[in-house]
């Protein structure tokens, strides 16, 4: 019988989520730190939330002291198609990616 873990990392991609992973909320240490560059650096652009809320991100226990584990999943935002497709359709202007659907 699967573990609880594999269970979960199946069910997630089941779900539709490219890549699920299961560590314990102390597993990537140097998170706080590379999260503080990260804002500093504005990468963060206009989501206030993110330096609003390092704390919580940079260290899952501080929003969660009893969480044992952290589910981790990865969502894919590239299109099922080619987005560059668009440059031949002269007749069609080009948006960005994230902004535009199949159908043109």
């Amino acid at each position: 019988m699967d573990s609880l873990k594999d269970q979960l990392i199946a069910r997630a991609l089941e779900e539709g989520f490219v890549m699920a992973r299961v560590c314990r909320p102390d597993a990537v240490p140097e998170m706080p730190e590379r999260l503080a560059a990260f804002v500093e650096a504005g990468y963060h652009g206009q989501m206030g939330w993110m330096a609003d809320r390092m704390a919580w991100r940079g260290d899952p226990a501080a929003l969660w002291p009893e969480a044992k584990s952290v589910l981790m999943l990865a969502e894919s935002y590239a299109p099922s198609y080619d987005p560059r497709d668009v440059l031949a359709m002269p007749e069609k202007g080009a948006i960005s990616v994230y902004a535009q659907n199949k159908d043109y």
